[in-house]
């Protein structure tokens, strides 16, 4: 029994659910606020490493942006899930001689492709931030972005590690601020509903993004010319995660160059990966946690 009184608590989803202090309060704990099942291509191991060390040396406040890339990586990830369940949908309800119409499902699913778009550039901008301060970089304000060349530049020439990972994902680093600069800035993404052959899926995404939406009917349902959902989902969601995961192991490198020795890792500290912030704001007691779960992970 856990007697409240307008103070923080959290939850962790795990198989024995527990109570916990806030997640700062965590030995060895800075990423949290994470869904193992969804973010499986993660190695746990070393973020609770990183956490661990950088606990350990007072650095947690520097690691912020970072762990905030982590929780839009997992948006991310969602919203592209749900715009491949939305295709499936659509596709299951398809039968000969018919045409389906699904307005709220064609809203959904654009709404879910401009989110990814909007997800991927913030936790990039996270990123950005992260080393900006890691490295001693001195860039100010909008100059911390990966869409611009002067910061990579800056990235690689201060890091030979990192150099390697800004020349690895230059090309998507352009082809990422095109998609938003016309679909999110200047105009929107369309997608028309396809019903016959296609091997880019019946809601094919458009790469020539700077076309008009006329311009764009008139070209071949091919690869050349279009994205399948999936295909589009995973290399935006791939590139952004192998970003993610490369600047964990640099991190890692630079901040046991001045360990005198490894600090010991907590044996529960992985579970708290999934620590969620709540607040109680009357006098009760608690008796339990009672825990929503989904039907799956696109069941939101």
């Amino acid at each position: 029994m856990l007697n409240c009184n307008k103070q923080i608590l959290t939850t962790t989803l795990w198989s024995t659910m527990s109570t916990s202090s806030f997640p700062q309060k965590i030995e060895g704990i800075i990423f949290t606020e994470i869904i193992p099942e969804l973010l499986h291509e993660l190695d746990s191991k070393k973020l609770i490493e990183l956490g661990v060390i950088v606990r350990k040396k007072g650095r947690s406040r520097l690691y912020e942006p970072l762990t905030d890339s982590l929780r839009k990586i997992q948006w991310v990830k969602l919203v592209g899930q749900k715009a491949i369940s939305v295709e499936e949908d659509i596709s299951n309800a398809i039968e000969p001689n018919a045409i389906v119409s699904d307005p709220l499902g064609q809203t959904v699913y654009a709404l879910c492709v401009t989110d990814l778009l909007i997800h991927t550039k913030s936790a990039l901008d996270s990123m950005a931030v992260f080393l900006n301060d890691l490295l001693s970089l001195g860039a100010k304000g909008g100059d911390r972005d990966f869409k611009k060349t002067g910061f990579r530049q800056l990235v690689a020439s201060k890091d030979l590690f990192l150099k390697h990972e800004m020349k690895k994902h230059e090309k998507w680093f352009t082809q990422l601020q095109e998609m938003r600069d016309e679909w999110i800035h200047r105009s929107s993404i369309r997608c028309r509903l396809i019903f016959g052959p296609s091997k880019v899926g019946i809601l094919p995404i458009p790469k020539h993004v700077t076309y008009g939406f006329e311009e764009q009917g008139k070209l071949a349902i091919t690869e050349d010319n279009f994205w399948p959902t999936e295909t589009f989902a995973t290399y935006h969601y791939s590139n952004l995660l192998s970003l993610f995961l490369a600047i964990v192991d640099r991190s890692i490198q630079i901040e046991k160059k001045d360990l005198y020795e490894s600090p010991s890792i907590p044996s529960d500290a992985e579970k708290h990966l999934s620590t969620f912030p709540f607040m109680v704001t009357q006098n009760m007691v608690a008796e339990r946690v009672k825990m929503k779960f989904h039907k799956s992970l696109i069941d939101w």
